[in-house]
């Protein structure tokens, strides 16, 4: 479902316009950007928690195809640093989590493996 199908189906079971959803979804949006860059985490009961989460740099090695900075000797490894970066987890609530788990949980089969 993209942007334009949720504003649709919540102006269809509202009884709001598309226009008065879509100023209030780009609002909310908004919102949650300003609160993302500024490290505040956001729990919408029903929904979940986004939370603003941290990665430390780590070190990583390059392949040894070749293409690195130590190009033409074969075996050698160069290594890179990978900057700290912030990403966003969502967390579904605890209703929706266990909603979707029965509708999608793998199903076990009885299986007889007797012969006759």
């Amino acid at each position: 479902m993209n942007k334009e199908q949720l504003i649709a189906d919540a102006a269809r079971r509202s009884g709001m316009t598309q226009r008065e959803i879509r100023n209030g979804l780009n609002a909310l949006i908004e919102s949650l950007v300003e609160a993302f860059e500024n490290d505040i985490d956001v729990a919408i009961a029903g929904l979940g928690t986004f939370q603003v989460r941290k990665r430390s740099n780590v070190k990583k090695y390059l392949p040894e195809d070749g293409k690195g900075p130590i190009k033409g000797i074969k075996g050698s490894r160069a290594m890179c640093i990978v900057p700290d970066r912030r990403f966003i987890k969502f967390n579904p609530a605890p209703y929706i989590n266990r909603e979707y788990r029965e509708d999608h949980s793998p199903r076990l089969i009885k299986v007889d493996n007797k012969k006759n």
